[in-house]
């Protein structure tokens, strides 16, 4: 019975011992522990954009506000919000019986002045008979001509003043419509009083826009961007009240009087919308991007997968692994002595308090000058750095083995400065090789938006699964 018992929690441990095994290998190997996966995506040809994104609030291209040009009461209003109207149609009409009283007091004056102006006028032709028979003086003839140019003044004068009263009436009371539009605002009811006068104190009455067909943006683009915006450039926008469908537009005027917010300074673009189907409204928020470079058919890959780091390798493992990647196609043997230098590397820079994953303008330096220990030599050459500690010495023609060594640790220390270069200008895609493991490898990045990334010369990444993030079930 001791033995059975013996036995069953032999294999219990033997079978703990097994899934810590297998658990140790799979974080060992990369691959994702239980209760985890990775989330992929396939690189594939598409379109990527480049932008610049703003907002802005949207407005009519061109609108009119109707003043009055005259005080009264409003008699009656004939128009409403959104209206249609057409150029010379009335919008309203301002009471006009004080006007009329006004224009019959107005005419009786110029029928007086008319009177006087004509008894003025015979008093002067019964002057001019008078000095012709040396009855009268030259001066009471002339006094008698002044006397009529002031009467002819006075006539003129209420003549004008009857004019202005009649044309307040027959075209200033009644308010039409300067251009063909819509209503955008009343702001009058019928029995409501406005004042006339300059359009710093006169009433506004109706705002007209010209064209709702056409709409404008005016987006403001900061300091760092506006470099990128030229006039008659591509935009794409939503608006809050439909954000599932996309509007098209196009730059049409980059204002250059800078604002300052926050210490930042913006210039207003002015972007020309289409919207011939009335779905756009002025005062709208635009969310604005404006299409600085646009690539079709390339192969692209999301751009999470470049923000992808496994959780299931340690920094030096990473390190290595984009190191190896970097290295491309040589020969083994040079390949093994060039990751030989890496190593070293890799602990001359721990050994120096440095951190090894992140420095890579250090192990390019150890890489390309070699390591401590003394520096190698190539036939014929002034020191050529040796792989791992050369000789020391300068190798002439006829010391062949000490020369070959040193021409090979330049080489290695060639190789190992351009992957270190490389690295600093690739971008990392992760992904599962033959064998399940994780594998990763060098691109270079184009064109890149919040989605996508596009991938330049790797047409033999096409298809390829990468990894975008891990997920936890």
């Amino acid at each position: 019975m001791k033995k059975w018992k013996l036995l069953v929690s032999l294999v219990t441990v033997a079978a703990v011992a097994a899934a810590m095994l297998v658990l140790i290998s799979g974080k060992k190997n990369g691959t994702a522990a239980a209760g985890e996966s990775y989330s992929f995506a396939t690189v594939a040809r598409g379109t990527v954009e480049s932008v610049v994104t703003s907002s802005g609030t949207l407005s009519v291209v061109s609108s009119v506000t109707v003043l009055a040009q005259m005080s009264g009461r409003l008699e009656s209003v004939d128009v409403d919000y959104n209206d249609e109207v057409s150029a010379g149609q009335v919008l309203a009409t301002i009471n006009t019986d004080l006007l009329r009283l006004k224009a019959k007091a107005a005419q009786a004056s110029v029928d007086k002045a008319r009177a006087n102006y004509d008894l003025q006028a015979l008093a002067l032709q019964n002057a001019r008979s008078l000095y012709d028979k040396q009855l009268l003086s030259e001066y009471d003839l002339k006094t008698s001509q002044s006397a009529l140019d002031v009467r002819k003044a006075e006539l003129a004068s209420a003549q004008a003043s009857f004019e202005e009263i009649e044309t307040e009436i027959n075209q200033y009371a009644i308010i039409t419509s300067p251009i063909d539009g819509i209503v955008l605002e009343r702001n009058i009811d019928a029995g409501q009083s406005v004042v006339g006068g300059s359009s710093s104190t006169s009433s506004s009455l109706f705002t007209i826009a010209e064209d709702l067909a056409k709409m404008q943006i005016e987006a403001g683009v900061d300091e760092l961007d506006i470099g990128s915006i030229k006039v008659g450039q591509a935009v794409r926008f939503t608006v809050e009240a439909d954000t599932e469908r996309t509007y098209d537009g196009a730059v049409e005027q980059i204002r250059l009087v800078p604002e300052t917010t926050n210490n930042v300074v913006y210039y207003s673009v002015i972007v020309l919308a289409d919207n011939s189907s009335g779905k756009l409204l002025p005062g709208m928020t635009a969310n604005v991007e404006f299409i600085k470079e646009q690539k079709s058919n390339v192969l692209v890959a999301p751009t999470a997968a470049f923000r992808f780091t496994p959780t299931t390798l340690t920094a030096a493992e990473i390190k290595r692994a984009v190191f190896v990647a970097s290295l491309g196609v040589m020969p083994e043997e040079q390949k093994a002595t060039v990751l030989a230098r890496f190593d070293e590397a890799q602990k001359a820079l721990a050994a120096s308090g440095a951190d090894a994953a992140k420095s890579t303008g250090g192990l390019s330096s150890l890489m390309g000058g070699g390591l401590p220990g003394g520096p190698g030599g190539a036939p014929g050459g002034p020191g050529v750095p040796g792989a791992m500690g050369g000789s020391g010495r300068t190798a002439g023609s006829g010391q062949s083995a000490a020369g070959t060594t040193g021409a090979g640790a330049g080489a290695a220390g060639a190789a190992g400065a351009g992957a270190a270069a490389k690295i600093a200008a690739s971008k990392t895609l992760w992904y599962l090789d033959e064998s399940g493991q994780l594998a990763v490898t060098l691109v270079q990045a184009g064109a890149s938006d919040d989605a996508m990334t596009e991938l330049i010369n790797a047409d033999s990444l096409e298809g390829t699964k990468v990894i975008v993030k891990l997920q936890v079930q």
